[in-house]
């Protein structure tokens, strides 16, 4: 939302960017107080430096107490030898299909956001106004991580509202829709496309096992930065709208990437995975069959006509049922 007012009082492009990459570096030193991951420490036998962090403060010794006294109830066995490179975890097959999704994921996700935000002009309405509400729009994906109904729910709904939003606004700039309602939908489809980025965030974090967690992550952000250059490769019209091709790129990748989320289990509330093993110990997603689906039909009660009279309270045989 303030680069729409920087960009309208800024006379040149360099005092544009300039404004712009200031801030950033003030944002540098603070890496400086980042601590490493006390999991990551412990399974690098990192012992000092954990001791150091027990002294930080009172809550901080708790949690780090309460990490150890768990590490010694599960002794993790040292490998005899030499210890084995962490790449070699990347082959399992398990890593590398959420590799895979992840990654598609990030950059479907890249390709659809900068894709819109790049055409944002082109939607028949002023720049500097369309770039603030771009803005504007995005102030609600800050509450999705707060959302407690899983990963991968949320994911799903946002990949499919963003491809289905771009889509429908396709639809109304090939009919000549309004350009403000043609607009809203793209601006739709790119809030939801953030949120599912803002998820995707956490979701990657909570799939990856601890000892290759921070290369898989980084594979992930990479795709993310191809995505954003493929932005460059597709097609646009010679007049500056956003071309069918172009649209139909922007809402088919997030609805295949909806169905791969179907392969991914849902990390919520699951403790994170510290190595190979424990991913494969996270519970499996399993797509109903048709069969299963007709055995779960309700059961019929079915009604026995009486022929006889029931008995009565005047019954010997029956007396005592019907005391209390």
């Amino acid at each position: 939302m303030g680069g729409a007012p920087l960009a309208w009082l800024s006379q040149s492009w360099t005092r544009l960017h300039l404004s712009l990459a200031l801030p950033q570096f003030i944002c540098l030193p603070l890496y400086l107080s980042i601590p490493e991951s006390p999991r990551w420490l412990l399974l690098k036998r990192r012992m000092d430096i954990l001791e150091r962090y027990r002294s930080n403060s009172p809550a901080d010794k708790q949690c780090l107490d309460l990490l150890l006294e768990t590490a010694v109830k599960e002794p993790v066995a040292a490998p005899a030898g030499h210890a084995p490179s962490d790449i070699i975890h990347l082959r399992h097959p398990t890593v590398l299909l959420r590799l895979f999704i992840m990654s598609y994921l990030s950059a479907a996700s890249a390709l659809t956001y900068f894709g819109i935000c790049m055409n944002i002009g082109s939607f028949g309405v002023g720049v500097h106004a369309a770039q603030f509400f771009s803005g504007l729009s995005e102030a609600p994906c800050l509450l999705v991580p707060l959302v407690r109904l899983g990963r991968r729910p949320i994911s799903m709904l946002a990949l499919f509202l963003s491809g289905a939003a771009c889509f429908l606004s396709l639809l109304l700039s090939r009919y000549y829709g309004e350009p403000v309602l043609v607009m809203s939908l793209a601006l739709l489809g790119k809030l939801c496309i953030l949120a599912a980025t803002f998820i995707s965030v956490l979701y990657s974090i909570e799939l990856f096992p601890t000892v290759v967690r921070q290369r898989c992550v980084s594979l992930v952000n990479l795709c993310y930065r191809l995505g954003c250059l493929a932005n460059s490769l597709v097609p646009s019209n010679p007049n500056g709208a956003i071309s069918l091709a172009a649209m139909v790129v922007y809402s088919s990748g997030p609805i295949v990437g909806c169905g791969l989320c179907l392969l991914l289990p849902e990390t919520s509330g699951v403790p994170l995975p510290d190595s190979v093993e424990d991913c494969d110990r996270q519970p499996r997603p399993r797509l109903p069959s048709i069969g299963a689906l007709c055995r779960k039909r309700r059961p019929v009660c079915r009604v026995t006509r009486v022929t006889e009279p029931l008995p009565t309270e005047k019954d010997d045989t029956l007396s005592g049922l019907f005391e209390p």
